[in-house]
């Protein structure tokens, strides 16, 4: 089994969606706080765009368990969050980037167009934690896995490639894919 965890009204062919939200008609409704409804060992690959950021720092340990346990011994788990080090970079060193790459891609609207209004608005969008690589690879390797950083639609695994949406110019995004160690 393919599965994407929170993939919201995101439909791949072949892939089992997951979702907190019934409004959004997922395949199976769940809590990724909560233990995940799957047998060990019985996932193929996990999708994870966008959310793992919406979970607690603590909870988020809890669930890299759960994606270990149900992830078969050749599996793999695709994750693609906001990055907390190039979002804050932009701020600094490119602030009308981060603005201008609000309003194309994001949307939301700005009250005052400023880097700051940007970041205080990421902050309460993303979640309650973003991450880093050195802070996401701490929670991660202790759950039993090895954390590599890859490219945007690039993978050695045929069905990670091309699904990530969020293009590197266009986001603040990491890309990194989680192996069983």
């Amino acid at each position: 089994m393919k599965l994407s965890i929170g993939s919201g009204d995101r439909q791949l062919p072949g892939w089992t969606r997951l979702d907190i939200d019934p409004a959004c008609a997922p395949d199976i409704l769940a809590d990724i706080t909560r233990p995940l409804p799957f047998p060990d060992a019985s996932v193929a690959s996990i999708l994870c765009e966008e959310v793992v950021t919406q979970i607690p720092l603590e909870a988020c340990a809890g669930f890299l368990g759960e994606c270990r346990r149900v992830l078969a011994p050749d599996g793999a788990v695709r994750v693609l969050m906001p990055n907390l080090r190039k979002f804050l970079k932009a701020y600094f060193d490119d602030p009308q980037w981060l603005v201008d790459t609000w309003k194309k891609h994001v949307g939301l609207p700005l009250t005052l167009e400023t880097p700051a209004e940007v970041i205080n608005r990421g902050f309460r969008l993303v979640g309650p934690f973003m991450y880093d690589l050195e802070t996401f690879k701490a929670i991660a390797e202790p759950a039993g896995f090895e954390v590599r950083e890859v490219d945007f639609c690039q993978s050695s695994r045929s069905e990670f490639r091309n699904l990530d949406l969020r293009k590197p110019h266009e986001s603040a995004s990491i890309y990194l894919e989680l192996w069983p160690r």
